[in-house]
């Protein structure tokens, strides 16, 4: 953790912010959020993927990182997508209150993240999408920030 917090972080925000931010825009983005206890601004590198003017965040291993616990519903945040600035609304999406919105979002991730769904073992329906059923119980485990991005 200390490695991609001090090291690998910082290189990826670097890279995000100059023009050779299109190595790694397509699967990643800066969130910035103020820290609810701290009041600090913070920015940090996340995977995303994206539908219309949604864009959905998955917290890797959300046991150990606690920054998505300053998304609440509706948290001011700012993203820096594919080379733009946008001031946007975050809203935390939890098993308990949004399982069948989290799989369906696990379905566009392993989609386009398709190593993870290897490493699930994921199967496919003869239809090419992944089985509900298993969505549904890894769904079980996800936390997911929703971003709403302003109207163009």
């Amino acid at each position: 953790m200390w490695f991609m917090n001090h090291i690998w972080n910082p290189i990826v925000r670097l890279i995000l912010q100059s023009p050779l931010h299109g190595m790694m825009d397509k699967t990643i983005l800066l969130l910035t959020y103020v820290g609810q206890k701290s009041g600090k601004t913070i920015t940090l590198p996340v995977q995303y993927v994206q539908e219309g003017r949604k864009v959905y965040v998955m917290p890797g291993a959300p046991k150990l990182k606690k920054w998505w616990h300053n998304i609440h519903e509706n948290t001011p945040v700012n993203v820096f997508l594919r080379g733009q600035n946008y001031q946007a609304s975050a809203s935390l999406l939890t098993p308990e209150n949004n399982l069948l919105d989290i799989a369906s979002i696990l379905g566009m991730f392993f989609n386009k993240f398709n190593e993870a769904a290897r490493m699930q073992k994921l199967q496919r329906n003869s239809d090419g999408n992944y089985k509900a059923e298993d969505l549904a119980r890894i769904a079980k485990g996800v936390i997911v920030v929703r971003i709403d991005l302003p109207a163009e």
